[in-house]
């Protein structure tokens, strides 16, 4: 199709209309002026999907950003902050009892509990975060806050905090619960005989030498305070500071123009951009986005080892499926657990098929200009669903590739015909057979046919043995007209016939799925169910 020109206000997508608030925001700077994006990481869990998206969908503004033909260079860092204090011990690591006696301490300076092939707990995780968002094919720059701390790149912003020491503190304790409120300040000092961070507890503050007095007295978790007590510098390293002032100290110093961040931090960033511009800086564009639900409806955690790993994705999804939703409303909360997979490969494959034919105005404005990376089939000629190559295994009764291989170009013989269709179909293939093997398999059930059901059983295996070429329509058909001739309503056979084929109460369109299994096939399957 001939492409027609695109104005800029017709790109309707949310990253557009974000990039285009971010082109009036940065409009003065001079022309090789970054602009700057930014999302966080807190190694103190294992990443999960939602630490993907936070970098995804930043990554998507910018695209947008450029896409419009913006003149800024435009980069993309992920913050480690690797100088927090471990909270509690995650549930999904190893070694869990050897991490215990370093509650309150560093991330950074605790050691690795994975066989020590790191040299601390933060670096370990670091390491799994570059690995994990290396087949999304992001381009981002990592900064850990260990070193800018201890390299002195923090120090000018550090030096403000402390100046406007009362100021933040006016700003802060207001917001905090009773309980806390005394003693809150933010600047944590890290003890120099014990370690930890959480523990210390400022009792005065020296702006013109950037020094705190401080004891370290604090219990937090089941760690406690060693009684140490003195003065220390709050440069190089020496201390950190609470985390939504941290957040300032890094739109600040990276001169941040761009973060999204969760719901659950609203008031947060609102805070931080008070504490922002008490440092003479200027708070960042971006927009809250709704959480991750698990299937239970709790949003994922990665604390609490709750949450989907990208390997796991993976063996159930093309990785693009993932980005795919990652790019939609994120305004709306939605659930992120494997076994809504098969529901969401779906959704990608109506979008593929759709963009695919289209011209290059209404390519530029879908969800998969941001999705479809090197490597990616950019078209996908047939009607065949992920939920139909899932029911093929049970079906078939085989796990032989080659086999099922050849039920689908049976079934569609023109996937053979275009290569990116036959290359992402043997794709889901595979993943099929996996999440067959993984979740299906387990749940099924051996279902024994009442007496009274065999006439349906044999009339439906009759009419597929004499019918071996119909279509999926009108094998539809038949099965709703016997429907109506053994039961009051139509669609009861539907049940006897998803637990007899897939030993499930519920399944697949069978029109296609039979079509797919073949119509032979099928009415073999059926004729040795009844006595």
């Amino acid at each position: 199709m001939s492409s027609t020109p695109q104005s800029h206000s017709s790109l309707d997508l949310w990253p557009y209309e974000e990039a285009r608030k971010l082109a009036e925001r940065v409009r003065h700077y001079e022309a090789q002026r970054p602009v700057i994006f930014e999302s966080g990481f807190g190694p103190s869990g294992l990443p999960h999907l939602g630490t993907m998206c936070e970098v995804l969908r930043p990554s998507y503004v910018r695209h947008a950003f450029e896409v419009l033909g913006e003149i800024h260079p435009a980069r993309l860092i992920v913050f480690i902050d690797d100088m927090d204090g471990l909270r509690k011990v995650p549930e999904n690591i190893p070694n869990r009892e050897a991490i215990t006696p370093y509650l309150g301490h560093p991330v950074c300076r605790i050691p690795d509990p994975f066989n020590h092939c790191h040299d601390s707990f933060a670096s370990h995780m670091v390491a799994l975060l570059r690995t994990f968002l290396e087949p999304v094919e992001v381009e981002y720059e990592l900064l850990r806050a260990s070193e800018m701390y201890a390299s002195g790149r923090f120090d000018e912003g550090l030096r403000r905090i402390i100046e406007n020491y009362q100021q933040i503190s006016d700003i802060v304790t207001p917001t905090l619960r009773e309980e806390n409120r005394s003693g809150w300040s933010p600047i944590m000092p890290l003890c120099p005989r014990c370690g930890q961070i959480n523990s210390t507890l400022v009792t005065a503050c020296h702006g013109e030498r950037a020094a705190v007095e401080f004891s370290c007295q604090r219990s937090f978790g089941g760690a406690h305070g060693c009684g140490f007590i003195g003065e220390q510098s709050i440069l190089r390293g020496l201390a950190k500071v609470q985390w939504k002032v941290d957040w300032a100290l890094r739109w600040y110093m990276l001169k941040v123009d761009y973060e999204l961040y969760g719901k659950d931090l609203i008031d947060s960033a609102r805070l931080s951009g008070q504490i922002l511009r008490l440092l003479g800086g200027k708070p960042p564009l971006g927009f809250p986005f709704e959480m991750y639900l698990d299937e239970q409806g709790h949003k994922v955690s990665k604390s609490i080892g709750r949450g989907i790993g990208v390997e796991q994705w993976r063996r159930y999804a093309p990785i693009e499926v993932l980005k795919y939703f990652l790019i939609l409303n994120p305004r709306r909360a939605r659930k992120l657990f494997l076994q809504a997979i098969p529901q969401y490969v779906d959704e990608y494959l109506m979008a593929l098929r759709e963009w695919a034919p289209a011209d290059a105005a209404a390519r530029r404005n879908s969800p998969l200009e941001f999705v479809l990376q090197s490597g990616s089939a950019r078209s996908f000629n047939s009607t065949i669903s992920f939920g139909l190559l899932m029911n093929l295994v049970p079906a078939v009764s085989s796990s032989n590739r080659e086999l099922l291989w050849s039920y689908v170009i049976s079934y569609d013989p023109q996937i053979a015909d275009d290569p990116d269709t036959e290359k992402l179909t043997r794709t889901l293939l595979e993943c099929a057979l996996n999440f067959y093997r993984d979740f299906i398999e387990p749940a099924k059930i051996t279902y024994t046919p009442a007496t009274s059901e065999h006439p349906q059983l044999r009339a439906l295996s009759d009419w597929l043995d004499a019918n071996r070429s119909a279509s999926a329509e009108e094998i539809e058909k038949q099965i709703y007209d016997f429907g109506r001739q053994h039961y009051d309503k139509p669609g009861n056979i539907f049940p006897l016939l998803y637990r007899v084929l897939l030993g499930q109460d519920r399944g697949p369109r069978l029109g296609p799925f039979i079509r797919l299994a073949t119509p032979e096939r099928i009415a073999s399957v059926l004729r040795s169910h009844p006595a």
